[in-house]
């Protein structure tokens, strides 16, 4: 069968052809110089299913996630602990399975209104820590046997931490959309929870938490089908414009004062009394207030400053006020000191006017 000539041999030919010194036997013995091939290899087993920016927008979700979680944890251990996003990455759930130890802690969750289940996982690497910080014993505390499976008790124990984990999960969520997360079932096999099949694809986000010298993972599995609404939502919310930003940051600040003691006080009625008058009180003596008795109007003090107007009263038999309005004198007082400086601004200006008119009158008479 006779050989065809790709374009770039006969291209070669020609070029030797003009040249004229070449030796043409040399040249057809010779392979020709291969193009580079310019390709991308694709896993049709595992496709990409979410974009690069959508996987920011995840990834800085999550570092938020994280920054909630550091604080609790440490309170809730009562000592430094450190939380950082380890990955992100897209698998198949069968090859999440794989991923983990086939003796560990997991929790299915639902996430209501939303289809579905996701997966948290906290590997023995981390889970027995936890439990003997909650235990008292996390200085006496040995990394063997972490092979064996938990038992009734400890399932329960670390159960506080999942909970502070899913509550900070919650109030991340808030923020792109307003998700319940409830456990649904609790497991120590990892190859008892199946919450889609095998081949669908997930966003597995691994957690790193070290404390003392110990060092594991949380895993949290989300399927991609059920959480793909919600995508573009999050990269609009994270990776939008400042004011969003700005929006973020106000909330996260609320959200760290919203815990905050303050001293509140309803203050029903009140008088004044000079020293003299106090030293010299006896029995039977009556201190008059400054309102009428039957008035059950009331004041309430936040942190000994005056805030609201509130009537006192009963609910469900124990004493409560209702409050009425807000009484904000620090507003008050701006808005009474601008007042002051309008009305002597307008009396500079007055007293300007007549400083000229006078001038004007007195050159007028001179000419």
């Amino acid at each position: 069968m006779a050989e065809f000539l790709s374009q770039d041999e006969i291209d070669a030919l020609l070029g030797i052809a003009e040249d004229g010194n070449a030796d043409l036997d040399e040249v057809a013995h010779s392979k020709p110089a291969t193009k580079e091939k310019s390709y991308t290899i694709y896993d049709f087993k595992k496709p990409n299913t979410i974009t690069v920016d959508q996987q920011k927008a995840f990834e800085a979700l999550h570092e938020k996630l994280v920054r909630a979680v550091v604080t609790n944890l440490s309170s809730m251990m009562r000592k430094i602990v450190e939380v950082k996003v380890s990955s992100i990455e897209q698998m198949t759930y069968g090859e999440f399975i794989l991923s983990i130890p086939p003796i560990t802690s997991l929790n299915t969750l639902s996430m209501k209104p939303l289809e579905g289940r996701i997966v948290i996982e906290c590997n023995p690497g981390i889970s027995h820590k936890i439990i003997a910080e909650l235990l008292g014993n996390g200085k006496s505390y040995s990394p063997t046997n972490q092979d064996k499976e938990l038992t009734d008790l400890e399932v329960e124990i670390l159960g506080h931490f999942y909970n502070l984990l899913i509550t900070d999960l919650k109030l991340t969520w808030d923020e792109i959309a307003t998700i319940n997360f409830k456990i649904e079932s609790r497991d120590t096999n990892a190859n008892a929870i199946q919450v889609i099949s095998n081949h669908e694809v997930v966003l597995l986000v691994v957690i790193e938490i070290t404390i003392d010298d110990e060092i594991g993972n949380v895993s949290i599995c989300y399927p991609i089908a059920y959480i793909e609404p919600l995508l573009n939502k999050i990269v609009t919310k994270l990776l939008g414009s400042g004011g969003n930003k700005k929006a973020s940051k106000r909330k996260d600040l609320n959200t760290l004062i919203s815990g905050a003691r303050m001293e509140v006080e309803a203050v029903l009625a009140e008088t004044h009394l000079n020293v003299l008058e106090l030293l010299n009180l006896k029995k039977d003596d009556v201190v008059v207030f400054n309102k009428n008795a039957t008035s059950s109007s009331a004041k309430v003090y936040i942190n000994k400053k005056e805030k609201f107007e509130a009537i006192a009263g009963l609910s469900n038999n124990r004493k409560a006020v209702q409050i009425l309005t807000n009484v904000d004198h620090e507003k008050m007082e701006t808005l009474e000191k601008l007042k002051v400086l309008r009305e002597d601004r307008e009396q500079r200006q007055r007293e300007q006017n007549e400083r000229i008119a006078r001038l004007i009158e007195t050159k007028n008479d001179i000419y």
